[in-house]
């Protein structure tokens, strides 16, 4: 059974003004660099039956007919409509208040009593009090926006968002949720030269884009990648002609930094980049490990300039039912924040944040990418016995252990077995759609080989 906290008096105090504490935390000097690019691109839509859809109506605009005076309109056929949904993921953290970190609270409280009330000192050990206990409760509603905007920018730059069981849960059989926006598989297009980036690459994107009757408004790429192509002879040549500088096949042309390849670039093709460089931080087992969600190897072209579809949330339960004893805070309507203290198994505070949101991508039937990553090639004359039967595997430059490979393979439905050599292992990867070759690499990110 829950019980009301031990430091009730504050808690009520800045609890109902948490969403001002997050917002002060966001915006802080030390805060800059955390952007949040679903909040910009996704509209906030509420989901009264909890569960999420995002509709792509494939719509064709022709033109009108003249048509004589007293004569039938002509029929047009109507564009196809199609929808991908699915039941809303909760996502939550808790993070405890131990004993050692209560006795601190309890001796700043009693300096507090010890000072004149009203006084400046006074003051200023109470802001210091609140803002300690406030801290678990930002940490709290900043972990759900970490989580919306990894499977955000994972998720547009893939297609798919991989939602992993909760580990929290008894029940759990380790079984997450995918949830498939459904790119076009004829829209996505890879590099004609294995990876390596040529004008011609963005060209066809742009041929395709025109020739389906769409329009490219902006295109999101990570600044790796981004980095990659502003040192290619192609955008060294795009930016030299921007500037209008003369030059032969011989001249060594600078590298071009990114204010001037991106201005080269959009008065090129007509839409500029939006250039993420973001990283996340995933707790696992009690360490850190940095995310970055955005596909490296992908330029993905978006037909909006400003919003890229939804962020559908429902209500919890425990919005309509809140338990006794236990303080609450709503932020952004969907993001549940509360605190509760309890004796067993230990005596501890605890500040929970949970949420039933999901970033949904719409207009995705508009959406093109352009695929760097390359099929992986191995040539099986090269190969030598000794690397047919080693316990690693190289895939896209990145060496993984070769049985998490297999089980991942297998897990997706393709049967993989251990004694199986190198090449017919990348063959099959190769074989992959793009949705499971990416849910491949998402379920052996962690199993990097070190030899």
């Amino acid at each position: 059974m829950p019980q009301p906290s031990i430091f009730q008096q504050y808690i009520e105090q800045f609890m109902p003004m948490l969403g001002l504490y997050v917002t002060e935390k966001v915006n802080s000097k030390n805060e800059r660099e955390r952007t949040y690019l679903h909040k910009q691109r996704l509209e906030p839509v509420y989901s009264p039956d909890q569960k999420w859809e995002g509709t792509s109506a494939n719509t064709r605009y022709v033109a009108a007919d003249y048509v004589a005076l007293d004569s039938p309109l002509p029929l047009k056929k109507r564009g196809s409509i199609s929808s991908a949904n699915g039941k809303l993921p909760k996502i939550g953290m808790r993070r405890p208040m131990n004993e050692t970190d209560i006795n601190n609270l309890n001796i700043m409280e009693g300096q507090l009593n010890a000072m004149e009330n009203g006084s400046e000192a006074y003051k200023r050990k109470k802001r210091q009090i609140i803002k300690k206990l406030a801290d678990d409760p930002t940490f709290c509603a900043i972990g759900i926006d970490e989580k919306n905007e990894l499977s955000y920018l994972y998720g547009i730059s893939n297609g798919i968002v991989l939602i992993e069981g909760d580990e929290n849960d008894e029940q759990n059989t380790g079984i997450g949720m995918r949830v498939n926006y459904g790119y076009k598989p004829e829209n996505i297009l890879r590099t004609a030269k294995n990876g390596v980036c040529d004008g011609d690459d963005f060209q066809r994107v742009n041929d395709k884009v025109d020739a389906d009757g769409n329009t490219t408004a902006v295109a999101m790429i990570s600044k790796s990648l981004l980095d990659k192509i502003r040192r290619t002879r192609w955008a060294r040549e795009l930016a030299a002609d921007y500037k209008e500088h003369v030059y032969s096949d011989d001249s060594k042309l600078p590298v071009p930094s990114v204010k001037t390849f991106t201005e080269a670039f959009e008065s090129e093709f007509g839409y500029g980049f939006i250039i993420v460089n973001r990283t996340i931080i995933c707790e696992k087992n009690g360490n850190d490990a940095p995310v970055k969600p955005f596909n490296p190897n992908r330029v993905v072209f978006l037909p909006n300039a400003d919003k890229d579809g939804s962020l559908v949330y429902g209500t919890l339960a425990e919005m309509t039912h809140p338990a006794e004893n236990v303080n609450y805070s709503t932020i952004d309507d969907y993001k549940l924040i509360s605190r509760l203290r309890v004796s067993e198994p230990t005596f501890v505070e605890i500040t929970k944040g949970q949420a039933m949101v999901l970033p949904v991508i719409e207009d995705v039937d508009k959406i093109y990418v352009l695929d760097f990553s390359g099929q992986v090639e191995l040539d099986e004359s090269d190969e030598t016995e000794e690397e047919q039967l080693d316990d690693k595997i190289t895939i896209a430059g990145q060496t993984y252990k070769k049985d998490a490979v297999i089980t991942a393979l297998n897990n997706l439905g393709v049967t993989v077995k251990s004694n199986y050599k190198d090449s017919t292992i990348i063959r099959k990867i190769n074989e992959l759609s793009d949705a499971d070759e990416a849910a491949l690499l998402e379920a052996i990110k962690d199993e990097l080989y070190n030899g």
